[in-house]
This record gives C-alpha cells, structure tokens and sequence, in this order.
C-alpha cells in the first residue's frame, strides 16, 4: 500500500524498522521494498493515463513489464529463506505507531513541493537536455512532482517525456536502495538481499531504458 504514495518513503520507514530484523526476517523485509517498487510502476501508469493517454501508449509496456520484473524479484527474494522445522515464529513487539511516519511524509511533502517549483522553472528556461539532468536528479527524492509536470501540457515530445519518465524512474529506484542499505545499517543482514533484489531490478530496468534509446 506504501507503494501506491512513496516508495521511498515506504522503503526508507522499512529499512529503519529492520535494524533489529533477524537473517530469518531480512528477505520478508526486501521482498516487501521491492512490493512497494512494483506498485509504483502501476502506480505511474494509473497518474500517465489520467494526464496523457499519448504518453500512456508510449510508455506503459515498460512500467507494466517492470511492475511484473519487480513483483517476480520480491517473490524469489521472499521463498529464498525458509524458517528451520520446529522452530515457532517470533512474536513481535506490539508497534501501534503509524507504520508510514508522519515525520517521514512531511519531510516527503517538502521535498515535493521543492521538486515541483524546480521542473516548474527548468521546463520554462532549460531545453531537453536540463529536462535530462534534472529526470536523474529528481531521482534523489520522490519523483510525482517531476513527472506531474512535464504530463501537464509541457509542450514537450512524447518520445522525450517518456525518456525522462524512465531516467527518472531508475534514477530512483538506485536511490532507494542506498537509502535501504544506510537505513538498515553497516552490519544488517538485509544488505545482501538488498544488492541482489534492487541491483536484478536495476539492471533490467537500464536493459528496458537502452532498448529504448536504440528504437
């Protein structure tokens, strides 16, 4: 469901419940990162259609396919550790605190607005290749704002559109997985999950994004 409004804040609020996560739990913990990955690809397919079902057409055979990549990633994660025979599932603390954060949704939210000022003014002054800068950058935070705005009548190409909706969507994925690796810790034993599920979808993704610039 955290996918559906920030993956990265989803990711970031997981990874920081994980730190007293045993090797037992650390795939549950990725695999449900990676859930939130796959319902942000449907999540921007659901926002393209409503704004521009041009740039639907154009782009939802990638963000369908990725959703399906990331989803496949989180179940092979997820039936990669199975608990010893005999051994009982522990019993976990009792947490009647909002498991999304409101301190983490503000900080989201301002961020948002930032990014949203920011492709504000570089779709007015910059031409494509600061719209191409800035799909990376945007990356480092959640990346509605950015994408928002250029589906709102930009005025700028489809084919362009779509390129920077891409970028901007591996840019932050790769960020949400350092944010996964500094949240849970030096020593967290969902760092090799990490590496491996965020790193497989990745690089499917940058296989997708080439293909792309090849057509």
């Amino acid at each position: 469901i955290g996918g559906l409004y920030s993956s990265t804040a989803t990711i970031s609020v997981l990874a920081r419940k994980s730190r007293k996560a045993s090797e037992l739990e650390a795939t549950d913990y990725v695999a449900a990162m990676l859930l939130a990955v796959s319902m942000m690809f449907l999540r921007f397919m659901i926002l393209i259609l409503i704004f521009s079902r041009e740039i639907f057409l154009s782009i939802y055979p990638y963000l369908l396919t990725m959703a399906v990549v990331a989803a496949i990633v989180a179940w092979f994660i997820h039936s990669r550790q199975k608990r010893p025979e005999g051994q009982s599932a522990e019993t976990e603390e009792d947490d009647s605190s909002n498991p999304l954060e409101f301190k983490v949704a503000l900080i989201f939210a301002v961020l948002f607005v930032i990014f949203t000022i920011v492709t504000h003014y570089t779709l007015i002054y910059t031409g494509t290749g600061g719209l191409n800068v800035l799909s990376f950058i945007a990356g480092l935070s959640d990346i509605t704002p950015f994408i928002l705005n250029l589906l709102q009548g930009s005025g700028v190409a489809v084919v362009v559109v779509t390129a920077c909706c891409m970028q901007a969507i591996v840019s932050n994925i790769a960020v949400n997985m350092c944010y996964a690796l500094f949240f849970a810790g030096g020593k967290s034993p969902l760092r090799r999950w990490v590496l491996r599920g965020f790193g497989g979808v990745i690089a499917v993704n940058v296989c997708l994004l080439l293909f792309f610039y090849l057509l």
